[in-house]
């Protein structure tokens, strides 16, 4: 207590919750839009195809991983000198070994590569959300706007501060009878063919230029989708139609009508590994950007801090239990249950 009590500890503690207190009473972010559906960027497309926030987010984790693997491989020593090079060596030496305790060191050596893959992928893109502009940067469109095309009810007024549009932590919210009103503008907006505009915009909603990748379930779905697919792919290759045992009266118990059944559990599995797979990954990395958004929005200073340690956590360990059930699978799918295997 007495070293708590020291005149610079004592300082620390006074100016944090100086600082806190004026993040309560002074300083106040708006909360941002939350969406399920991933946001289009006006003016980016490719052909018909729109650019989503989102999609933009996993561009940029694909090149992080690159640019990171190209660095460490550049210029690769018997002996490295690199620091980078030690390091991916220590990840992929640890990530080895254990892959090798679960499979055999053949599948190990065989998969490794994508296990990788996935779990920097994953990572970088769950992580993104920490960096500073991400979901904070983007457009401003009117309110009017956004809940002809999304539903958003509550907006923003807008500022100028220098050359910079940003948005105050005032609050307005559409009526029944503006929200009425603006169905019947939007829907005649979209049979003339043309884009919907507010005669005069109540409030403003920021639509962020980029959105962390797995807050978006056709990436989470996609890639889910991706491993089953894959793992079928493996199954096939490495036994041939035995593997069709698997789901057409496997030799599990020698009792045909409970083999049956289980053939029909296991034909099951594989739509609910798609199920488990994307959304144990999409909705805790919603979550954690909804409670980043939700702690800057009641306390700006300080009290985030400890939630985006919380988040890099998260990240992490959604990005390895996805990577490392997509090595099971593979595993998992060598095994045929046509009663001639022996373990």
């Amino acid at each position: 207590m007495s070293k708590l009590l020291k005149p610079r500890n004592l300082a620390l503690i006074l100016g944090i919750v100086a600082l806190l207190l004026i993040a309560i009473l002074f300083v106040r972010v708006p909360l941002p839009t939350i969406l399920l559906p991933a946001e289009h960027v006006p003016g980016l497309k490719i052909g018909n195809f729109p650019i989503t926030n989102t999609f933009i987010a996993t561009i940029l984790a694909d090149i992080v991983v690159l640019v990171l693997g190209f660095l460490a491989v550049r210029r690769m020593q018997e002996v490295p000198e690199s620091r980078l090079q030690n390091i991916f060596e220590w990840i992929i030496e640890v990530f080895d070994g254990m892959l090798t305790d679960i499979g055999g060191k053949e599948k190990a050596r065989s998969w490794l590569a994508v296990f990788m893959t996935i779990l920097l992928f994953l990572l970088f893109a769950n992580w993104l959300e920490l960096v500073p502009g991400v979901d904070s940067i983007g457009y401003i469109e009117p309110v009017e706007v956004a809940y002809a095309k999304s539903g958003v009810t509550v907006g923003y007024e807008k500022k100028q501060i220098g050359p910079f549009l940003t948005l105050t932590n005032k609050q307005v919210k559409l009526t029944d009878e503006e929200m009425a009103r603006i169905k019947e503008e939007y829907k005649e907006a979209k049979e003339k063919g043309e884009e919907y505009h507010p005669h005069e915009a109540k409030g403003y909603v920021l639509v962020p230029y980029v959105r962390a990748a797995a807050t978006d379930l056709n990436l989470t779905i996609g890639l889910a989708l991706l491993v089953v697919l894959w793992s079928h792919i493996i199954g096939f290759r490495r036994l041939g139609g035995k593997y069709i045992r698997r789901f057409a009266l496997p030799h599990i118990t020698g009792m045909k009508p409970i083999d049956l059944l289980v053939g029909v559990l296991e034909f099951i599995s594989e739509f609910a590994k798609v199920i488990s797979l994307s959304f144990r990954l999409f909705g805790n990395i919603f979550a954690g950007q909804v409670l980043l958004f939700v702690m800057a929005f009641l306390v700006a200073f300080l009290l985030p801090v400890p939630f985006m340690g919380l988040e890099l956590f998260v990240g992490f360990m959604q990005a390895f239990v996805f990577a490392i059930l997509t090595f099971i699978y593979f595993e998992q799918a060598t095994h045929s249950h046509a009663g001639d295997e022996h373990h």
